[in-house]
C-alpha cells in the first residue's frame, strides 16, 4: 500500500480569509477515506497568524508566508514543487468542492493514464453551470466570446463540437484546456513538460491556458470530468485592472505559441469584438477601459513560423 497522500492540494490565499476558511471545511467534508496534504500560501501579511494556525490544525497541513506578493504562477510553483501526492491539485480558495468530487477525479485519473490534466464541472453557487471545458483561441471563437455572442450557443451540444465553451458539460469531454479553478495534475506530465511558466506569466489569467498548451503538445490529453462539482465564487481577489491582465496574459500566450498571423488575428478579433461595447459603454469609466484594451499591443515574442 502507498505511503503517498492521494493529493496534493495547493491553494493561495491573496486577501479572501473568509473564503479560504470555506473552501478548506469543503476539503476535510470530501476527503473521505483520501490521505491529502494541503498546501498554503498566504500572499500578503494581512491574516498571517489565522490562515497559519487554520493551515496547520489540518492533517497534512502546510503553511507558507509569502515576504512579498507573488503572482499565480510562481506561487503554485512554490508548492508544486514541495507536493509529493499521487496527484496534484491547483485550487482557488474561491471555491467549495462537493462530496465526492475527489473521489471522483482520483478514480478518472487512475483509469486513464494518458490524462495529464482533469477537471472538475465547475458551478456558481446558485448551482448553473460555470463553462469550463475550452479550445485553443481561434480568431472566430476569441471574438464570439469577447463580444459575448457566445451565449446564444450555450448548451447547444452541435456547436459544442467545434467549440466546447457552449457544450452543455453533461458529459466527459477531450477539451484543449480547462479553467484553471480546479484541476487535478499528473506528475509525470508535470514533470515532463514543466511548471506553470512564471517567467511569462508574473500576475494572473492564461496560466492554465498555457500549461494545457504543453501538455497537449507533448501528446497528454487534457479532460473535463463532470461526475466531479465544484462551486467557484469567480473574481473574488482583489485584482486592479482585471479585464486588462486577461488579454494581456491571453496575448503573452499567443506571442509565445501562435504565427504572427495568427496573433494579428485574435488582436483583430479583440478590436471588433469590443468596439460596439465601447460605442455603448455605459460611462466614461467603461469606455476608457474598452479603449485601453483595444488599443493593447501584442508582446513581443518569437511565436512560430508563418
Amino acid at each position: 500500500m502507498s505511503s503517498l497522500p492521494a493529493f496534493s492540494l495547493c491553494i493561495i490565499n491573496h486577501r479572501t480569509p473568509r473564503l479560504l476558511v470555506e473552501c478548506l471545511k469543503s476539503v476535510e467534508v470530501t476527503a473521505g477515506d483520501l490521505a491529502l496534504e494541503v498546501f498554503v500560501v498566504n500572499n500578503t501579511p494581512d491574516g498571517e497568524h489565522e490562515v497559519r494556525a487554520l493551515t496547520q490544525a489540518l492533517p497534512g497541513g502546510h503553511f507558507i508566508q509569502n515576504p512579498a506578493p507573488l503572482g499565480f504562477a510562481a506561487n503554485q510553483n512554490q508548492m508544486l514543487r514541495q507536493a509529493a501526492g499521487a496527484y496534484w491539485v491547483p485550487l482557488n480558495s474561491d471555491t467549495v468542492l462537493r462530496p465526492g468530487a475527489l473521489a471522483a477525479l482520483k478514480a478518472f485519473m487512475d483509469g486513464h493514464p494518458r490524462v495529464g490534466i482533469a477537471g472538475p464541472r465547475l458551478e456558481r453557487a446558485d448551482g448553473r453551470l460555470q463553462p469550463s471545458a475550452r479550445d485553443f483561441p481561434t480568431p472566430l471563437t476569441h471574438f464570439l466570446e469577447a463580444s459575448g455572442l457566445w451565449q446564444l450557443l450555450r448548451g447547444r451540444r452541435w456547436a459544442g463540437r467545434w467549440m466546447k465553451l457552449c457544450h452543455p458539460h453533461d458529459e466527459p469531454l477531450a477539451a484543449d484546456w480547462l479553467s484553471g479553478a480546479c484541476l487535478v495534475v499528473r506528475p509525470e506530465a508535470a514533470g515532463l513538460v514543466g511548471l506553470y511558466d512564471e517567467q511569462l506569466f508574473p500576475g494572473l489569467y492564461a496560466e492554465d491556458l498555457e500549461w494545457c498548451w504543453r501538455m497537449r503538445q507533448a501528446n497528454w490529453q487534457i479532460m473535463f470530468v463532470p461526475e466531479a462539482v465544484v462551486v467557484h465564487q469567480e473574481n473574488q481577489s482583489p485584482l486592479d485592472d482585471r479585464l486588462l491582465q486577461i488579454y494581456g496574459g491571453l496575448y503573452a500566450f499567443c506571442a509565445q505559441h501562435y504565427t504572427r498571423r495568427r496573433q494579428a488575428g485574435i488582436r483583430a478579433a479583440t478590436v471588433a469584438a469590443l468596439l460596439p461595447r465601447w460605442l455603448l459603454a455605459r460611462n466614461a469609466a467603461a469606455r476608457r477601459q474598452y479603449a485601453r484594451i483595444m488599443r493593447l499591443p501584442m508582446p513581443h515574442g518569437d511565436g512560430r513560423r508563418d
